[in-house]
């Protein structure tokens, strides 16, 4: 397995999941990756229920913000930084907009809320007493983070600043660049593609490794989610497939070519 004690400046390290209906949520994530939980209480009312794979943290958890009725259900995406409110500043230098700014998550770690220049959002993370997610890349864990945009060349920029990503299109096969791999050294980290819409909100998504893409799929979809990219099979990707959760929440699964 691999496991975390620490994460790299920079790269994606941890998500949870904002949603209206905790216990839908935490019935079918759990079934879905066999996840156990671990419930916490949040000072001030409300519960975190953290995700666990074999005893490690994997992603979390709880009811949107009620003063935000408008925000729909959805996964965030957290970026693991040396000084959170240095990087909301770096942030807002290079063209992005600070929706939350630096504060203390408790005694765990210390955490921004950032949205780039084209509008998508995401956090960065100070870790203290906690990482993150303490596995990455394995069977019910997160693997990828994605972001979809209307302005790849504006976005490319701001994350390159900021957290000093090389840009890089995926593969030899695509000189057109319509899929660009974030690395840091030789590290992959995330990538970023054109949104498929034009009206289509810039935004961070996520995918979680799954042996079984199409029984996973299947599963959303009895429970009364739905499937925006059906399980399908990607040249040097591996098969992938897209969802929602019931409440709305797009999320993505794949088992890597390597592993098909």
């Amino acid at each position: 397995m691999t496991e975390y004690a620490k994460h790299e400046l920079g790269t994606f390290s941890w998500a949870d999941l904002n949603t209206t209906d905790l216990d839908a949520a935490i019935g079918l994530y759990t079934d879905l990756f066999g996840w156990t939980v671990n419930t916490q209480e949040i000072p001030g009312g409300g519960v975190y229920a953290m995700f666990q794979k074999n005893g490690k943290d994997v992603a979390a958890a709880s009811l949107g913000n009620p003063d935000a009725p408008d925000v729909p259900p959805h996964w965030n995406v957290y970026v693991t930084v040396e000084d959170a409110e240095q990087a909301a500043k770096q942030a807002e230098a290079a063209g992005g907009s600070i929706i939350a700014p630096a504060f203390d998550v408790m005694d765990v770690g210390r955490m921004a809320v950032i949205a780039d220049p084209t509008g998508a959002i995401f956090n960065v993370w100070q870790p203290m007493s906690n990482i993150g997610a303490e596995l990455l890349g394995e069977e019910g864990a997160l693997s990828w983070a994605e972001l979809l945009t209307n302005d790849t060349d504006k976005a490319g920029a701001f994350y390159a600043e900021v957290f000093g990503f090389a840009l890089t299109p995926f593969g030899p096969e695509d000189p057109s660049g319509s899929y660009t791999v974030f690395t840091k050294g030789e590290t992959q980290v995330a990538g970023m593609m054109k949104s498929p819409m034009a009206d289509m909100p810039p935004s961070w998504g996520i995918y979680f490794t799954a042996d079984d893409v199409d029984g996973v799929a299947d599963k959303v979809k009895a429970a009364g989610g739905s499937w925006y990219m059906e399980p399908t099979d990607m040249p040097m990707v591996g098969r992938i497939a897209v969802l929602a959760d019931p409440q709305g929440a797009a999320f993505g699964v794949i088992k890597g070519a390597e592993e098909a």
